[in-house]
Formats: C-alpha cells, sequence, structure tokens
C-alpha cells in the first residue's frame, strides 16, 4: 500500500530506473520505490521529467502535482481509463437520482459542520462560534437547501481566524495562501483515489461546475478541510507570504494524521479511500447511510498503543 508523499524543491531531472524514481541534482541523487508513493508534489518547474515516468506514475495511481512561479500548486495528473469496470462505475454515477445526491450532501455537510465545531473546541473555544455552527447543524437540511454550509463556513472562520479574515480563493496572503494549498494537497489525493477506482471526478455530488474537473472530489473532501484549518491554526505564528517549507511540509503531511472513520482510526490518506470505497457502496445499494465520514480526533489523546491503520 502506498503511503509516501514526496516534496520536492530542486531537481535538475527525475526519471524511472527499474520502476524507482529517481531524482537527481548537483548535489546528490535520490531513489524511491514507485508502490511506495502516493502522491508527488514537484515545486522547480525547471525540472526534466522523462516520459516513462509519467506513465509508470499514472500505472501505480501516483498522483503528481506541478507548482507554478509562486510556488502554488496548480496542476495535477491522474491515470486514465485504468480500472476494470470503468464502463460500469461512470453508468452507475450517471444513474445517480437527485433525492439521492441530495441526502449524501445533506450527511457530507453535516460532518464537515461538526468538524468545524471541533475545531474550535480544540483551538479559540469561541463560545459565539460555538454556538453557531451548532446551531446550522441543527438547521441543516436536505441538500442544504437554506445554504448552511456557507454560513457555518462564515461563524468557522471568524472564530478561528478574527472577525476580520475574509477567505479568499485567489490572495496572497499567508493565511488564504496555505489554506489553498492544504485544500490543494486534500483534493489531489482524493482524485487520485476516484482515478483508483474508476470514477469520472467531473460529476459531482454538489459542486456541478463545467469548468472544475474534480467536481466529486471537491465534495468528498469537504469533512477533511478542517483538518487543514487546525492545522494552519496551529502554525499561525510562523506563516509568512510566500510559504516557507517549512509550512508546506506540514500541509503536505497533513495526509498522515489520524482520523476516525468506520469506528476506527486512520490517516487521513487511508481514511479517504475508505470513505471512497464505502461511497461505492452507498450508489449500489442507494442508500446514503452506507457513506463513511470522518470524525477529527484530539491527537494529545491518541495514544502510541492506539490501532492506526
Amino acid at each position: 500500500m502506498s503511503y509516501r508523499c514526496i516534496y520536492i524543491r530542486r531537481a535538475d531531472k527525475m526519471n524511472l530506473r527499474d520502476n524507482n524514481l529517481v531524482v537527481r541534482n548537483d548535489e546528490r541523487e535520490v531513489i524511491v520505490p514507485l508502490e511506495d508513493i502516493a502522491m508527488i508534489l514537484l515545486e522547480d518547474n525547471c525540472s526534466l521529467l522523462t516520459a516513462k515516468l509519467i506513465s509508470s506514475l499514472s500505472s501505480y495511481y501516483i498522483g503528481l502535482i506541478i507548482c507554478d512561479d509562486k510556488y502554488m500548486p496548480v496542476s495535477l495528473t491522474l491515470p486514465l481509463h485504468m480500472h476494470y469496470k470503468q464502463l460500469r462505475v461512470f453508468h452507475m454515477q450517471l444513474d445517480v437520482k437527485k433525492p439521492f445526491n441530495s441526502q449524501l450532501w445533506f450527511r457530507i455537510v453535516k460532518q464537515k459542520i461538526i468538524n468545524q465545531r471541533r475545531v474550535i473546541e480544540m483551538t479559540t473555544k469561541d463560545e459565539y462560534a460555538i454556538d453557531r455552527l451548532l446551531e446550522c447543524e441543527k438547521e441543516l437540511k436536505s441538500n442544504d437547501k437554506t445554504n448552511r454550509e456557507a454560513l457555518a463556513a462564515k461563524y468557522f472562520f471568524s472564530g478561528l481566524y478574527g472577525s476580520l479574515f475574509i477567505r479568499k480563493r485567489k490572495s496572497e496572503d499567508e493565511i488564504n495562501a496555505a489554506l489553498n494549498y492544504g485544500y490543494t494537497i486534500l483534493m489531489a489525493n482524493m482524485s487520485r483515489i476516484l482515478a483508483m477506482y474508476g470514477f469520472n471526478t467531473i460529476i459531482g455530488i454538489h459542486h456541478i461546475s463545467e469548468s472544475n474537473n474534480f467536481n466529486l472530489s471537491c465534495d468528498l473532501m469537504e469533512p477533511f478541510r478542517p483538518m487543514i484549518d487546525l492545522v494552519i491554526y496551529q502554525n499561525i505564528n510562523n506563516l509568512s507570504y510566500p510559504l516557507t517549507k517549512d509550512i508546506k511540509k506540514e500541509l503536505i503531511e497533513v495526509l498522515t494524521k489520524p482520523v476516525r472513520i468506520n469506528n476506527k482510526n486512520y490517516l487521513i490518506q487511508y481514511a479517504m479511500e475508505e470513505m471512497v470505497l464505502s461511497y461505492i457502496k452507498a450508489l449500489e445499494n442507494e442508500n446514503s447511510e452506507y457513506l463513511l465520514l470522518p470524525s477529527l480526533l484530539d491527537e494529545e489523546n491518541v495514544s502510541v498503543g492506539d490501532d492506526i491503520l
């Protein structure tokens, strides 16, 4: 089972050797077995990559994230048509009825709000934000018709980062840049897993943007987003723009943080796979209750003896 997320700041050349990733620069050569890698984040846009390597990354379902001149993730490569029941999965996605998607979205948003409230309880303990998030959770309706998700986000970000904070997807302030970076890591890993199980990520549950190739990934990653917010809050005093190497490393390593899903503790990268497998089961049985959703853990209360898969 792949588990490593490789962060590459500078590489003169990346190629394949005996099913290993080989990264070379003037200083050294690093070799990593492809079977160990879940995802690669490449910051150096001057690196040379061989076509054979890119092809092999897809064969191993390894997501490759490429950054722009500002070192922000802008591109993701995923395998095409690798699942043995690709057409069956595609028809299963197309056959989903709107009421069923509404039920799924209700459950996803509810767990996201619960996790947001848990983050506030673990950090600022802002009573106003906690109370408002509880209200949003109770007032949530099928398909989130009253848009409690957006209202909850307003209370959540204000309670966590202060009343002056404004969430922007395109911004160069340090908090928004860190959020954008971290959310992209979550989206990329979820997309990698969905591709592995034959899903077309354009066909979402709630997100339906014609310009978004990752609607389904954005849907299923929602309950995991608060984990990024928690890590950013924990490093708030060390944030700067552009983001530092250490902050990027912290955000990439979020995938190795534990959450609770299916009554077991999993690292996020494996919890996402459990969620996708449960999504398949929910589609096959037309029952939204089969969808497994992650709960945040207080890491201080996870002892060494706990099983974390």
